[in-house]
């Protein structure tokens, strides 16, 4: 099973610079920037990465300009026992869950309609795909940055909790030799390309405490190669991707405040 699939995905950096931007909190080249960093050289049917984002652009400016009602744009991730915010079987949620990554979903002007836009990542390249989701949107738990940062801080000691009592850190494979900075390494890998200035503190808290807790599953998982600990670890992987998802959800609801006030 993929690790970081499961741990990580660009769409949460990609969210909160495209949101920044359709809020008018970054200019077009930063974000242009950004993506040409999370994914390469972008197409969008028969255009390319301009022609996507006048599309959104086009798509969000009567819901920018309404009262806040909520995000415009949130971030739906998925994995073992988590299912995407996605009504189930669409072609939405078909795409979201082929690619590995989620998907980015757009309101619409009513409840009923909305956008999801999802990747599919070549090795030098990302393509785009802009899906019309018709009916209401599955209802998911809201979670605030505040009880998912609690919910991993739990989840984190539990599994530590386990792994200590379990004497692995006698019988730890050598084969890594300094774990701390295979760790930090994968932390800055997770963030690139950075977070917009305009990102609230609290969403860059939780953003990084997920990449930390990510980090060092995948070091243990994937790096040093050793999967007894898989059963303790796994179960982190769902509130790893609330963390992101509710950092994503509290970032746009900012941007919204910040653009009507």
């Amino acid at each position: 099973m993929e690790i970081r699939a499961n741990v990580y995905s660009p769409l949460q950096n990609t969210a909160v610079w495209l949101g920044a931007w359709l809020y008018e909190l970054v200019p077009t080249e930063d974000v242009i920037d950004a993506f040409v960093d999370l994914g390469g050289p972008h197409t969008f049917g028969d255009g390319g990465l301009l022609d996507m984002l006048r599309t959104l652009k086009e798509l969000t400016s009567t819901l920018i300009d309404a009262p806040f009602h909520g995000p415009i744009l949130t971030l739906a991730l998925s994995g073992p026992g988590q299912v995407p915010a996605l009504p189930a079987g669409s072609r939405a949620a078909v795409l979201a869950s082929a690619s590995k990554e989620g998907a980015l979903v757009l309101g619409g002007v009513d409840k009923q309609h909305s956008w999801a836009l999802i990747p599919t990542r070549g090795k030098d390249a990302t393509e785009w795909n802009l899906v019309e989701v018709e009916g209401f949107l599955p209802a998911i738990a809201t979670v605030s940055p505040g009880e998912a940062d609690q919910l991993l801080r739990q989840a984190t000691d539990q599994a530590a909790n386990i792994i200590e009592l379990s004497g692995y850190a006698s019988l730890a494979p050598k084969s890594l030799k300094n774990p701390r900075l295979t760790v930090g390494m994968l932390s800055d890998f997770y963030d690139t390309p950075g977070l917009p200035y305009a990102v609230p503190e609290r969403s860059a808290k939780l953003f990084a405490r997920a990449d930390r807790v990510a980090a060092i599953a995948e070091t243990v998982q994937e790096t040093i190669g050793d999967h007894s600990l898989d059963p303790q670890l796994i179960f982190l992987w769902s509130h790893i991707r609330t963390a992101r998802m509710a950092g994503v959800s509290y970032a746009l609801a900012e941007f919204a405040r910040d653009y009507h006030s």
